[in-house]
């Protein structure tokens, strides 16, 4: 059993959390350290994309001239009622209305909005909504954006059992996969689809993970993170990604976009997962912006 456990939150520290952990296996030993990423086999990054220990909005607002204020979203805000009591419109209304409030008392308007992946659709659909309030939608700036879908979903889903299939029992892992096909195929409500893989997911997880001596409550945390994941993929497929005029897209290589319409596509010679830390991405954001309204 490790002796030392390291705790840390991965949307701010895992940076920090993975250098602490190799100085700590080097000092005291590899059986010593515990820490989800390396010795939880059944984990998986659930955040927009797989293959993501990658650079964020925060890595590109770093690199934005100092002044404006920034304000983020990212999938934990933006997900359907798990219990069910509200549809996926009603929980894409209570977002962007949410949104649209918040980024209304920043001041001095809204200069652009920002959608990175799968968050392409919600932000074209928040800057639909503020321009309805303004009279015009403010600037879109859109980087590799991709137009969730159903088969987005079960794709991931297929990547999560792939990593559960380590610990869980093979007969198990079948069944599961054979559900998640006959449940794509039968069901057109992606918030319904996200539900029902959410469940066969959870219902390896715990096993697995308790065949690798790891917690229930580890298993647990795996789940809601997947749940959070699939159900923010729920909402981004149920909205149109319509760009408004005007918009760019900044494209890494080999990124292949969904039809965009009019938007302007602007190509970097960047690797995907570094897009977001490319100065020359930043640029494309600022010149992008519009100025703030008069006092």
């Amino acid at each position: 059993m490790p002796d030392i456990f390291i705790s840390y939150r991965r949307d701010d520290s895992s940076g920090h959390a993975g250098r602490l952990f190799d100085c700590l296996r080097g000092r005291f030993g590899d059986e010593s350290v515990f820490m989800d990423v390396t010795d939880i086999q059944s984990g998986v990054d659930f955040t927009q994309a797989r293959v993501r220990a990658q650079a964020g909005f925060a890595d590109l607002a770093d690199l934005l001239p100092a002044g404006p204020a920034v304000w983020g979203s990212d999938e934990r805000a933006w997900r359907p009622d798990p219990a069910g009591r509200m549809s996926l419109d009603d929980s894409r209304e209570e977002w962007l209305a949410g949104a649209a409030e918040l980024v209304g008392g920043l001041g001095g308007g809204v200069r652009a909005v920002l959608g990175f992946c799968a968050g392409a659709a919600p932000a074209c659909a928040l800057a639909h909504r503020l321009g309805r309030r303004d009279g015009t939608p403010p600037p879109v700036v859109l980087f590799d954006p991709t137009a969730a879908t159903a088969r987005t979903l079960h794709e991931q889903f297929e990547a999560a059992l792939g990593a559960l299939a380590r610990g869980a029992d093979a007969a198990d892992v079948d069944r599961a996969r054979d559900a998640a096909r006959r449940d794509l195929a039968a069901e057109p409500d992606p918030a319904r689809l996200a539900d029902l893989l959410v469940g066969h997911y959870g219902a390896l997880a715990e096993p697995a993970c308790a065949a690798q001596g790891v917690p229930a409550a580890i298993a647990a945390q795996l789940t809601d993170r997947f749940a959070t994941h699939l159900r923010y993929l729920a909402l981004a497929a149920g909205t149109p990604l319509d760009p408004p005029p005007g918009a760019v897209a900044v494209l890494s290589a080999g990124h292949a976009p969904p039809p965009l319409g009019a938007t302007t596509l602007l190509r970097l010679d960047a690797d995907a997962t570094a897009l977001l830390a490319d100065p020359r991405a930043a640029a494309a954001a600022q010149r992008a912006w519009r100025e703030p309204a008069a006092p």
